[in-house]
């Protein structure tokens, strides 16, 4: 019996070639493509999402709410999915989502949510410097910055635009900084080896494999389970969680770690299928 991978996504060419060792047939479509009738029928230019065992998403933040509409779908259908329609939901609102964590006990840095400068009058009380200040636009990170004082964190507020825009303020402690890449209960860590947040968190900065402690390894799993996350990255400043994305960056966790990550994301995807 053949097993057949749709993957909604753009820009994933790498990481289709590598997920398609894995799977006797390998689609590609955008996440436009897909149609989702008032009878909770799935089609994908004109065919079911029955016709294929497992889809792979990486959607834009953007696409948040049509998203959790289709996951909903998918497990309705019982089609072993990366991403949970629970689980996108919080990760999809950052407030949310630390809200969520800190309500589990999580281990993360005190920090605050604002909408724009006026949102800062009680900062100085809430959280000590020095502070990690995210700006996300129509929930995707727009820019990031670390802030010793209060008059530059100021400035970089006033520049939000309110409705539009939100500002995620964490105390930051200096320590070593990791991505973990989390498949299915296994984790996969990269050491930063200097600072993202001279730009935004996805600028380039280099990686290289490197071990966890047992504490970090906890973090990491906590969160994870407190979200029903399956697939994800999580991002660890010494041993606390400072954010979690569902779309991480297949291709760069093999080619910096050497481990099977393509095989690791093909069982996840493969677990549920007879």
């Amino acid at each position: 019996m053949k097993i057949k991978l749709l993957i909604l996504a753009n820009n994933f060419e790498a990481s289709k070639k590598g997920l398609e060792d894995y799977f006797d047939e390998v689609d590609k479509k955008s996440l436009a493509d897909v149609l989702v009738d008032t009878d909770g029928n799935v089609l994908i230019d004109g065919e079911e999402i029955t016709e294929w065992d497992s889809v792979y998403i990486d959607s834009e933040p953007k696409a948040f709410n049509y998203l959790r509409v289709l996951l909903e779908t998918l497990e309705h259908k019982d089609i072993q999915c990366n991403l949970e329609s629970t689980s996108i939901a919080v990760q999809g609102k950052k407030p949310f989502l630390f809200s969520v964590l800190s309500d589990k006990g999580v281990n993360i840095p005190d920090q605050v949510a604002i909408s724009t400068e006026k949102g800062l009058t009680e900062i100085e009380r809430e959280l000590d410097f020095p502070l990690l200040a995210k700006k996300y636009s129509s929930f995707e990170l727009a820019e990031s910055q670390i802030f010793e004082g209060f008059d530059d964190l100021k400035a970089f507020s006033e520049l939000s635009e309110h409705g539009n825009d939100f500002i995620m303020i964490q105390e930051y402690k200096e320590d070593d900084i990791f991505d973990i890449l989390y498949v299915d209960d296994s984790m996969i860590s990269l050491k930063l080896e200097a600072s993202p947040w001279d730009k935004a968190e996805s600028a380039s900065v280099a990686k290289k494999y490197h071990s966890i402690s047992g504490s970090q390894k906890k973090s990491v799993k906590k969160a994870v389970n407190s979200l029903g996350a399956n697939i994800c990255r999580v991002r660890l400043c010494g041993d606390e969680v400072i954010d979690i994305d569902s779309r991480p960056d297949l291709v760069e966790f093999k080619e910096k770690s050497g481990k099977n990550v393509f095989g690791r994301v093909a069982d996840a995807l493969k677990e549920d299928d007879n």
